[in-house]
């Protein structure tokens, strides 16, 4: 029967064989903390399963130094106080490791990433459930000629741990936690995975794989019961609708009359402002009608009844009750529902006029009510 790799056994041997060699005359320990304990622990755990070891920082290897020292460590392997990292690589994966030990109060975290897989793995354990700090530190025994003595090694590590039992704790706590998340699967004599454990670990590297699940949309709430039509008084409806089809004219003019109120019918040929503008038409000074140059016009007519048609009427222009009035149809200077206010005697104006058409003729009379006469209001 093969030996399990990661048993209390296997893994005290290869800690007391990755310690580094002891340098002459040096009274330093060579394994001062629990931390570092702790961290011993885990590359020896690595290393039991195959992974070979290429430097403690990804961005600057030592592959040719770790290969020349194994199974020794580098003696810069502790240089870093409470963070230990190590780089790995292994014939069974083209990925490289990188397992870290970081040490925060009285626990530690243990963290594993396979570059470019962008996966983190972790543990956390509590040091003093593992390690007590009595059998520390220890130091490598050197004879009066120089030579290493670690045939005592293995049992001062041992002693490091509370016990054996909890030895097979921590190894079991970073197998199932980090080498088989990081590397699934691995092939190695005496080294095998639970069903239990397969199964975590299949789930792990199907959540790992699983996209971000997207946030449900809530459901929409019910429209609450409105009248139909809905009536909202911040927007009233149109008070004059255009028919439906028709473009609707600007706001600003009406030549059709669309938008003139009902009940108002003009005569056909008449427009409501006179003949203000007609004369435009002609080049200026021309026209037979020029009211810059009254008089004779070109061709020897005479001044036109009713004034000129052009720019600047007069005050016999039928917009301001002149001849050419006409019957008594729609009057421009009286609004639909004005009232009359007589102020001569009898209920006329007092300078003539009529009295439903509010101005006269007269001296003073017109569309501007003259002097003292009667108006519309």
């Amino acid at each position: 029967m093969s030996t399990n790799p990661l048993s209390p056994s296997a893994i005290i041997q290869q800690m007391a064989d990755a310690l580094p060699t002891h340098p002459p005359r040096d009274g330093t320990s060579d394994l001062s903390g629990s931390h570092e304990a702790l961290a011993l622990f885990t590359h020896a755990c690595m290393v039991s399963l195959g992974f070979r070891l290429l430097g403690f920082d990804e961005d600057k290897l030592e592959e040719a130094q770790c290969h020349d020292l194994a199974p020794r460590l580098p003696p810069n392997w502790n240089a870093s106080f409470n963070t230990y990292a190590f780089v790995y690589a292994h014939q069974q994966s083209a990925l490289r490791f990188v397992i870290r030990t970081d040490r925060m109060g009285g626990k530690a975290e243990i963290r594993g990433l396979g570059i470019n897989d962008e996966r983190i793995t972790r543990v956390e354990v509590t040091i003093k459930d593992f390690v007590s700090n009595a059998a520390l530190p220890i130091r490598i025994s050197i004879d009066d000629e120089g030579i290493e003595d670690r045939s005592g090694i293995p049992e001062k590590l041992r002693n490091v741990f509370i016990s054996e039992s909890r030895i097979v704790d921590l190894a079991n706590l970073i197998k199932i936690n980090i080498i088989q998340r990081l590397l699934p699967s691995l092939q190695k004599e005496g080294y095998e995975e639970s069903p239990d454990e397969r199964a975590a670990r299949e789930d792990a590297d199907r959540t790992g794989r699983r996209p971000p699940r997207q946030p449900v949309p809530p459901e929409p709430l019910p429209q609450p019961v409105q009248p139909y039509p809905f009536y909202d008084p911040l927007n009233p409806p149109p008070r004059n609708p255009i028919p439906a089809g028709d473009f609707p004219p600007p706001g600003f003019e009406d030549p059709y009359d669309i938008n003139r109120p009902a009940g108002i019918p003009l005569q056909p040929g008449r427009s409501p402002f006179g003949n203000i503008g007609a004369d435009d038409l002609n080049p200026p000074g021309l026209g037979p009608h020029d009211p810059l140059r009254p008089g004779l016009g070109i061709g020897g007519e005479l001044p036109r009844p009713g004034g000129n048609r052009g720019m600047h009427p007069t005050f016999d222009d039928p917009l301001f009750g002149g001849p050419g009035h006409g019957d008594e149809g729609f009057d421009p200077q009286i609004p639909p529902g004005a009232r009359y206010d007589p102020l001569g005697p009898g209920g006329l104006p007092r300078l003539g006029g009529r009295r439903p058409r509010g101005g006269g003729s007269g001296q003073f009379g017109g569309g501007f009510g003259g002097f003292g006469g009667g108006d519309i209001i």
